[in-house]
Order: C-alpha cells, then sequence, then structure tokens
C-alpha cells in the first residue's frame, strides 16, 4: 500500500498490539529518508530495541541469516528492529514467504533509493494490503518552505523576505543537506537577541561552500586531485554521504555545461550566468568563469556522464560508496590538471 509519510506514523503511533507492518522507504531524496527512518524507529523503540541490518544482496546469497534472525528472540531485548539496505527484485520471493508471519514486536524497515514502477520490491509493497511503500522525493519549494517555517519557530525568531527568498533559492532539495545549513543557522540565532541578517546567512552558506561540498567540486575542477582526496576523507568520517557529493558535483557541472552553452551565444560571462539558480556567489565567481572557459565542453559531458554512472554505481554498491565516489572526483582532478598547470 501506498502511503505518505505523516499517515504512516500516525499508524505506527495509533498501533494497539504488538504485531508491526514491514515498510519499505525509497525515493530520490536520501536525507528524508534517513530522517523518516529515524523517526519510526523513535515511534517503536520503546524498550531498547536491537537493531540489526541487512544488505538486498546479502539476503540473496544468504538468506537463511535473515530467516534466523526473524526466528530469533533476542535474550536481552523485547523488541527487535531489522533494516534491510538495498533490496533487490531477487529478495521478493523470500519476502513473500517470511513477512505474513513476523514475530511480535519486530519492525522491518526496507530502505532503498529511487525504484522505477517496474521495480518488484516496490510493487510487491505497493499492492500489498498489510504493508506500507513509503515515496521520499526530493524536497520541492512546499517543503523547503515549511522547514524554513520551523526553523522560525525553533529560534523564536521570524525571517524577513529576503532571508527568505535567500533560503529558498539555496536550501538543496536533499533534506540531509539542507538540514545541515538550517542546523547552522539555528545554532547561530537560538537563545540570543541578535536579529537575523541575509549577509550573515550567506555567510554560513560561504562558509560550507568553503569547507564542504561546493568546496570539493572547485578543487576537483581546478586539478587538484591531492586536495580533492584530503577534502572527501574528511567530510566522510564527519558521516556526508558520498552520493550527496556526487550530486553537488553533478549540480556543479550542469551550471559550468549551462554556462558554456550560454557562452557560444554571448561572449560576455555575466551575461551568462545571469539566469543561474541560485545566482553564483561572489567570491565563486573567478573559479567558477576559469572552469567554464577551460574545460572543454565535450569534457564537461564526459564528467557529467562519468557523475551519473558514479551515483548509479554507488547505490548498486553500497558498501563501496566512498570508493567509487573517491574514484570519480580523483579523476576529474587528475584531468582537469590538463587546463590548470
Amino acid at each position: 500500500m501506498l502511503i505518505k509519510e505523516i499517515p504512516l506514523f500516525q499508524k505506527m503511533k495509533e498501533k494497539d498490539n504488538l504485531d508491526y507492518f514491514p515498510i519499505l522507504l525509497f525515493g530520490p531524496n536520501e536525507g528524508l529518508i534517513r530522517e523518516n527512518s529515524l523517526k519510526l524507529k523513535k515511534i517503536f523503540n520503546t524498550d531498547n530495541a536491537e537493531e540489526i541490518v541487512f544488505t538486498g544482496q546479502l539476503i540473496n546469497e544468504k538468506p537463511e541469516l535473515l530467516i534466523d534472525e526473524i526466528k530469533t528472540v533476542s535474550m536481552f531485548n523485547n523488541q527487535k528492529i531489522i533494516v534491510i539496505d538495498n533490496p533487490i527484485d531477487k529478495n521478493v520471493e523470500l519476502f513473500e514467504e517470511i513477512f505474513f508471519t513476523l514475530p511480535h514486536n519486530t519492525l522491518i524497515l526496507l530502505i532503498s533509493s529511487n525504484l522505477k514502477k517496474a521495480s518488484k520490491i516496490r510493487k510487491f509493497f505497493e499492492k500489498s494490503k498489510t504493508f506500507f511503500a513509503c515515496a521520499n522525493y526530493e524536497d520541492d519549494l512546499k517543503s523547503i518552505s515549511q522547514q524554513i517555517q520551523n526553523l522560525e519557530k525553533n529560534i523564536g525568531k521570524l525571517l524577513d523576505r529576503d532571508i527568505k527568498s535567500y533560503l529558498s533559492q539555496n536550501l538543496s532539495s536533499d533534506r540531509m543537506i539542507s538540514k545541515h545549513e538550517i542546523d547552522k543557522i539555528y545554532l547561530l540565532y537560538y537563545g540570543n537577541n541578535a536579529t537575523p541578517k541575509l549577509e550573515e546567512v550567506k555567510l554560513i552558506f560561504n562558509d560550507s561552500a568553503d569547507l564542504g561540498l561546493n568546496k570539493i567540486s572547485q578543487l576537483a575542477f581546478s586539478g587538484q586531485p591531492n586536495k580533492v582526496s584530503i577534502s572527501l576523507n574528511k567530510i566522510f568520517e564527519e558521516g556526508v554521504n558520498p552520493v550527496a557529493v556526487v550530486r553537488t558535483m553533478l549540480n556543479y557541472v550542469q551550471r559550468i555545461q549551462f554556462t558554456q552553452v550560454a557562452l557560444k551565444k554571448t561572449n560576455d560571462f555575466e551575461s551568462a550566468i545571469k539566469f543561474l539558480k541560485p545566482p553564483v556567489f561572489w567570491k565563486d565567481k573567478d573559479n567558477f568563469k576559469l572552469h567554464c572557459k577551460k574545460w572543454p565542453i565535450n569534457e564537461t559531458i564526459i564528467n557529467f556522464n562519468l557523475l551519473v554512472d558514479t551515483e548509479l554505481d554507488c547505490k548498486s554498491s553500497y558498501n563501496l560508496t566512498n570508493i567509487l565516489c573517491e574514484r570519480a572526483l580523483i579523476n576529474i582532478a587528475v584531468r582537469g590538471q590538463n587546463y590548470f598547470q
């Protein structure tokens, strides 16, 4: 059964027995999936539940591990959470056998990226009258506006129209990335009498660009593989998802490509970037201009295809995401040395 997140949470809260239903969380918004999975675990977990994690590939190779785990009663916990990351279509036959006779106080969460309508996993959950499938799509203007309202509520201050407009244009469509930015604004203004100012908010976003994902994009396109590797390892240690890094790079490549096409029509850089949303931050403009003018457009297309393939590989090879992400960015940075010596 396809269900939205709010009704799903409500059904979890209204449970008056010990039998819980398997839930599939899927979609392109990995940050929202993480947020919703934590909410579901919090609603379910009233007794320090034991949590076990499997992957779809492992279950396909050794189905007995999942079967035994479901049947096994924990010696120390009354509740059990079983998480299945990246389930695959070959798992469906096993799920049909075991999901209808789950023991009491067992919650099964399946976590996946964007599943096509033809996916057997998605069909299995959507056609079921007992199990639930919750799609987690990328944040749109409505959901971003709700995040801004929540920020105002949490800091106890109203944001002026310019700040709201800036946040609407600059917050990511991935909940994980946007939450990181909002948390920094919260820390700046919570518990004091300071009035939120647009320039301060912009500096927060620029700080993220200097220290985080956008900075790595600039290093890669400037042909600095060593610095890319160091920066990647740092943000991986901080818990940043490699897929989020790849998506940030993809966004940067698309902006370069858009500008390169515009530059063919007009040789004026300012005119070429005029329609970019969000606009290029003034401190990044010089680097961005060099990237647009020095990289050949055919190489930009190669970078785009490389990153698209890398994102797909990351989603199908869950245990290799850090390696795949770093390999792609180093590839771009090494080739960038041809244009930045």
